[in-house]
This record gives C-alpha cells, structure tokens and sequence, in this order.
C-alpha cells in the first residue's frame, strides 16, 4: 500500500473523529474524494451527506456533485484499495453495477438500497436536476497497472453498451499520489525550455509581445515528459477533466490523422515572462500552457498507432507587454481563450488584483488569516497550517459563500450555485470588489462560522430531520443570524417590510460592520450559542415536516433564495419576533452579539 495514501488515511481517522472507527478502505474512498472533488477538505458534513459505503451500498461508496465547470456533474463514486488487477472484467463489473443501481433509482426500485445511500443520493440529485447534469462514474483503486494494462481496461470499459452514456473516470495509485501532492505542494512555472517550430509555415508576430507559430507534436510531448509535474501546466488553471468526446476526437486524430491534426486541433497558447526565436526553436522562460492542456496531456500519454511520427499543430506563444503585470495578462488571456473546454470562474479570477489584495490583508491582519484564492497554492508550511484554528484557513470560495450568505442574505446561491459567486459580475463585485475591507468583521464572521461547524461536532441529533437540516444548513444558518444581528443593530425592521420586492432590497442591505460579538462575551457563551443553532435547527426541521408533500428533500428545502426569504425567514421571524416567549428567549441569545 502507497506510504502516502496510507498517510492519508491515518490523518482523515484522526482529524476527523466521526471516522475514527470506520477501516481503512472505507477511509480510502473519503481521502481519494478529498483531493479531487472538495480542494483538499474533509470533516464531518462530507461524511453526512456524501459517504454511502457499507452493506447494500448498490456499488456506490460516495455520491457528490461538481457545478465548477460549464457542465454540471452527478458524480457516483467507488473506492477499491486492491494493489494488484486480476482483469479487466472486474472493472467493467465495478460499473455495470453502479450503472444497475443509477436505472433502479430512475425507475423507483429502491427498497433494496441503505437508507443513507437513499438519502443522499436524492439530496445530491435534488440540489442539481434542473441543470441538467452528466452521470459520471469514478474508481479509485491502490493498483498501479502498467500502460498497456490501462490502455486495455479502458477499451473494454468504453466499448460496454451499458455505460456508454456516462462519463468514466478510472484513478489508480499514481495518480491519487499525484493529487495529493498537486493539492499540498504548488507547481512552480517552468524556469527554461524550448519547443521545436516548422519555420516551413512562416512565422506572425505581434510586435514583440506575441508570435503565432507551428510547433511540433513530438516536441509538445517531450515537454510534457519533462515538465509535467514541475509548472507545465501551472498558470492552466485547472485540473485536467477528462471528456470522453473530446478526448476521443484528439485520439482519433493522434491514432488516423496526425497529417491534418493542424486543421482538427484549436492548438495551445503558452504564456511567458519572455521568449526568443533561436533557429528551429522558441526559447522559453518562466512559461506555462495556459491554453491547451487537453491537449498537451493527450499527446504526451498517447501510446499506440504511428506515436513516433510527427506533426504540427498551432500555437501562440505571449508575453505581458510593457507595463503589464505579468499575473493579470495571463489571467485576462485563461479568460478569454479557455472555450474548448470552459475551466472554472473561481479558477479564472485567481489572479485578479481584488483577490491578491484580499490575501495580502488578510494575511496581515491579527491573527493572521490565510486565503487560498487557487488551488495547489502552498501560503504556510503543513506544520505552521496545524498551529492555527481551522477559521484562519479558508478558499476565496468558502469565503464568498459566508459573505453571500451573511450579509447579503442568499444562502440558496451560497449553498447550491457557488459558481455563481466567480460567473456573475454583480455577485463577485459585491463580494470581492465593492465591500470595503473591515478586518475585524471578517475574522468574527469566521469565528461564527467556526463555531457552527463546532456545534455540529458536538450535537448529537437524535432526530433525521434535524440532523439533516443542521449539516445542510450552514447558510442558512449564517444568513438567519445575520439577519437578526441586522433587525437588533436596527438596520432592518421585519414587521415594517410590506411588499416581496421591498423585503428583498431591505434584508440584503450590507450594513453589518466591526465586530460581531460584545467584547467580554461570557465563560458560557459557546453553550449559549449551542442553544441559539439548535433552536433554529429545530423549528425549521419542525417546519420541513409540515411540508414534506411539497419538499422533495431538506436540500430541495434550502435550494433558493426567493424559498429562504420568502418560507424559512418568514417562518423564523413569525415565531421568534411575534411569540413574546420566543422573544424574550431571542434577546437572550442575541445579548452576544454587539449592537
């Protein structure tokens, strides 16, 4: 067994108590989602609404879900920590069982299935049907088969009839390890290389800044050999996504076609801090594929028919012209030329100065705050990372669901469109651009934050409802405590609002300023605010029964702002502000917070 996944799997069991007992294979499963589906994060909510392993599982040990991209993914996966392959029909096995259990879900034959694989399965489903989404099937194995072994297995797997309409992911040992280490440790940019031209086919320029050449195949794929793992891809912006209609069509011509792949093939773009034309070569420094890697990556792994002939195809070789920052040019150029494959908006905005400028304050601020605005992004050693409070330790995602949520009171978005927060230029300004930086405020919301996830460590929920409900509802937690912090600081009156739209306009009003919390808060305030979680937890999970003949699931339930205002706010104001009891018992729990 890899010392790494091993590793892996020892610190998941620790830090994550409610694993403590589970085997290592159930672990594996978790860890392998770690690092490709949640940016290197794991803790108890995953391990409520994702893991489904253990008896009549259906073949399924999670279920997730990935709206980064363009194309909305419903991703079913399977972990098998095996080291050695006996054949290639286990693997078609592993997915036709899986494929079995997507058709009986479909057609309502569920009886047979856990009542956790049930639950979340649906939930997950819920949160994305209306998107549209791709069934992806993904296996983790520990088993590290040589390239023939792969090559084989995958054209037994693509050929099956049964799994034609999914997209299939295969992961062996190599490339979780690769992962791992993707996420823990940052690429650096390729110092120096070169890359072989046609000059044959002339050369265009673009002043000194740009040169649009064809370059050989055979040398792309040396420079994948090379530089892979070490920057090649680093200003990219995302991880490689396997399509198989797009992969196909590039293998297609790399196997049958490599004499017009020139005219089949978009090409690359390589961003740099400088280059030169040296002969049959472009010199290269301090450069990155920033266009292109679905490409790259498929010539430099493909093996088989006429791999040793070259080819040509285009490419734009640029550099930031006289007064450009280097960071910026590239960010602008991954934004508007990544449309063969759409990459994440998060990952787009990375290097935005907005973005920079947050992280450098907040990296400043006392106690220090890190902010990982792209992934693989290394700010502290691992040793220093285990040193602080988990609230000082937070994606610019994570952080503009808390803002979106707290502030200006859309949980639904926070929760189910976080793409959103990157794709859609009034959210993200509101977000990241428009809010004048309050350091304090920050760091208390964070507290707040943390302080929910340290309830639901401790709550023990007696009730499915409930428990459901407070893994989901982080949000919709947020939101609800920032809207009363507002109602006491008087920056909202709820029995004055009058028509939907007013509401609306009012509730999100981004008033909320300097710190959160009273400055001597008492010994008790963590049992305090404990009861203050639980009691909404409460009432709405009491809520969410009287509707579930409307409700398909608790996260259909929390699914949309308008359902937030308009239903679950509603609710909570009519029970905690027109109840004299629920009142007095309110300005209790709100004595924490500052006016």
């Amino acid at each position: 067994m890899s010392e790494i996944i091993q590793s892996e799997i020892e610190d998941a069991r620790v830090s994550v108590p409610v694993l403590s007992d589970l085997s290592d294979e159930y672990i594996f499963s978790l860890v392998c989602y770690k690092y490709f589906y949640n940016d290197g994060r794991l803790d108890r909510k995953d391990y409520f609404t994702c893991f489904a392993d253990g008896k009549n599982d259906g073949g399924i040990d999670i279920v997730t879900t990935d709206e980064a991209n363009e194309q909305v993914r419903f991703i079913l996966i399977q972990g098998k920590m095996i080291t050695e392959i006996s054949n290639k029909q286990d693997f078609v096995d592993i997915f036709t069982k899986m494929n079995q259990t997507v058709r009986d879900f479909e057609e309502l034959r569920t009886s047979q299935y856990n009542k956790k694989l049930k639950r979340i399965y649906k939930e997950n489903l819920d949160s994305i049907i209306d998107k549209g989404p791709v069934f992806s099937l993904v296996l983790f194995t520990a088993a590290k088969p040589s390239k023939e072994q792969r090559e084989k297995i995958q054209e037994k797997v693509d050929t099956t009839d049964e799994l034609k309409n999914y997209e299939i992911s295969i992961f062996y040992k190599d490339d979780i390890e690769e992962q791992i280490g993707n996420i823990k440790e940052p690429k650096q940019f390729v110092r120096e290389g070169q890359i072989k031209i046609s000059n044959e086919a002339g050369m265009i320029r673009y002043g000194d800044s740009g040169i649009l050449v064809n370059i050989s195949g055979l040398s792309l794929r040396d420079l994948y050999d090379k530089y892979r793992e070490s920057g090649l891809f680093e200003q990219n912006f995302r991880y490689f996504i396997r399509n198989k209609r797009i992969d196909d069509n590039i293998k297609e011509s790399l196997k049958n076609k490599r004499d017009i792949f020139w005219f089949m093939n978009n090409g690359i773009i390589i961003a740099c801090e400088d280059f030169w034309p040296d002969g049959d070569n472009v010199k290269l420094f301090n450069f990155s594929i920033i266009n292109g890697c679905q490409t790259a990556t498929l010539i430099g792994e493909y093996k088989g028919k006429n791999e040793a002939v070259d080819f040509v195809l285009p490419c734009k070789i640029v550099k930031p012209p006289e007064g450009k920052v280097y960071e910026q040019f590239v960010s602008d150029i991954a934004e508007s030329s990544n449309s063969q494959k759409p990459i994440s908006d998060r990952d787009l905005k990375s290097n935005r100065v907005e973005q920079r400028s947050l992280q450098r304050q907040l990296m400043k601020s006392k106690p220090e705050i890190y902010l990982w605005i792209k992934r693989g992004e290394k700010l502290l050693p691992p040793a220093k990372k285990k040193q602080l409070h988990d609230w000082q330790c937070l994606t610019n995602e994570l952080f503009g669901q808390i803002i979106l949520s707290f502030h200006l009171q859309q949980p639904g978005t926070a929760r189910n469109s976080t793409r959103t927060i990157f794709s859609s230029p009034s959210t993200y300004e509101n977000i990241f651009v428009k809010r004048k930086y309050d350091e304090l405020n920050i760091i208390e919301l964070l507290k707040l934050n943390q302080y929910y996830t340290d309830f639901l460590n401790r709550k023990d929920f007696g009730d499915v409802a409930e428990e459901s409900v407070g893994v989901n509802g982080r949000f919709i937690m947020l939101a609800i405590v920032g809207f009363m912090i507002k109602e006491k600081r008087g920056i909202i009156d709820a029995k004055r609002i009058a028509s939907a739209e007013e509401w609306e306009r009012e509730i999100s009003k981004d008033e909320i300023t300097g710190r959160l919390f009273v400055e001597n808060l008492p010994d008790d305030f963590e049992a305090i605010l404990d009861s203050l979680f639980y009691g909404i937890v409460a009432e709405i999970a009491d809520f969410y029964k009287t509707r579930e003949g409307e409700e398909k699931s608790v996260s259909n339930f929390f699914k949309s702002d308008q359902k937030y205002r308009d239903v679950i706010l509603k609710r909570i104001v009519s029970r905690y502000y027109n109840t004299p009891m629920k009142k007095k018992e309110l300005d209790r729990y709100l004595e924490l917070f500052s006016s």
